[in-house]
């Protein structure tokens, strides 16, 4: 397993390195639950960021630290003010440190891109699938979720026909 600790000092050694201002980070996790994403940045009611890593991006051998720490710098990005979104400053704060250091930070990354080949063929399968019955728009669901049990009151993004028809699958 990859020392945790020593990439995260280091990353925010070369991101502050760069005249980046941080914000303040409250805590760190290492996420044993997440499946389908390698990083998440919480903005905290108190104005604070918490901050976690997959635990598979650690553990897996295959997956370099270089790729440990182009997500720990994504996920330290987004503390900087105005960069929770993945526009604007947070891909300019990107661009530089991929300049800079020689990384490949962008908004999603494949497991492929990490050096897991048969990732996607872990992540879950699409258990909802719902399609409008005004244009035929059709939205995939792998988990519940407000809108999974009360498709009935949402519009469609497309047409803004409340016409969802729901399949369950598998």
């Amino acid at each position: 397993m990859k020392d945790f600790n020593k990439l995260k000092e280091q990353c925010i050694r070369e991101v502050t390195h760069l005249g980046i201002k941080l914000g303040y980070i409250s805590s760190w996790e290492i996420n044993t639950r997440a499946k389908t994403r390698w990083g998440l940045c919480k903005l905290n009611q108190d104005g604070s960021y918490s901050i976690e890593i997959a635990s598979r991006l650690l553990e897996d051998e295959r997956i370099s630290e270089n790729a440990c720490k182009e997500t720990i710098i994504h996920e330290l990005l987004h503390t900087c003010k105005g960069c929770m979104r993945h526009t604007g400053k947070w891909k300019y704060y990107a661009e530089v440190v991929n300049q800079v250091y020689g990384y490949n930070i962008k908004r999603v990354t494949a497991g492929q891109e990490k050096g897991i080949e048969n990732h996607e063929s872990q992540e879950m399968a699409i258990k909802y699938i719902f399609t409008c019955g005004k244009c035929g728009a059709t939205i995939y669901r792998k988990r519940d979720s407000k809108f999974t049990k009360n498709y009935r009151y949402y519009g469609c993004a497309r047409c803004g026909a409340c016409a969802w028809s729901k399949k369950t699958v598998g």
